[in-house]
């Protein structure tokens, strides 16, 4: 599986806004500091995710596009994107999914779950092409 990097991902969106570290960290509401360890992480925490997602107006699912070295930019497939979201839902200790075996869930009920959780959240997880 290609190499998905958070941080590397915020920092792009960062950049792509032309926000400086300071201004980005004045959105999140932390330090200019937090921001730039958060910019060296692979992985972080899904509510850390998720308050950067905010402050730069971008969807979660851009943060969990893997990088592929033949095509950096190409995007998810629609099984990849909804399989990642889903991962996504799974490692959150508030929403309870985790628990249950994910591997004899189809893909259309994992795309259902990661809807559901999206309308509970308030976050967006999904491209609408994903649909």
């Amino acid at each position: 599986m290609p190499e998905v990097n958070v941080g590397r991902r915020i920092r792009e969106a960062r950049e792509a806004l032309d926000l400086s570290q300071h201004e980005l960290a004045e959105r999140v509401g932390c330090s200019q500091r937090a921001v730039s360890y958060v910019e060296r992480q692979a992985w972080v925490k899904q509510s850390t995710l998720e308050k950067y997602g905010r402050a730069l107006g971008t969807p979660l699912a851009y943060f969990l596009r893997p990088y592929n070295e033949d095509t950096v930019e190409a995007g998810l497939s629609r099984e990849e994107a909804i399989q990642q979201a889903f991962a996504v839902v799974c490692r959150d200790a508030d929403f309870g999914f985790g628990q249950r075996p994910a591997e004899q869930l189809s893909l259309e009920t994992k795309k259902d779950i990661v809807r559901l959780y999206e309308r509970y959240k308030g976050v967006s997880l999904l491209p609408r092409e994903a649909e």
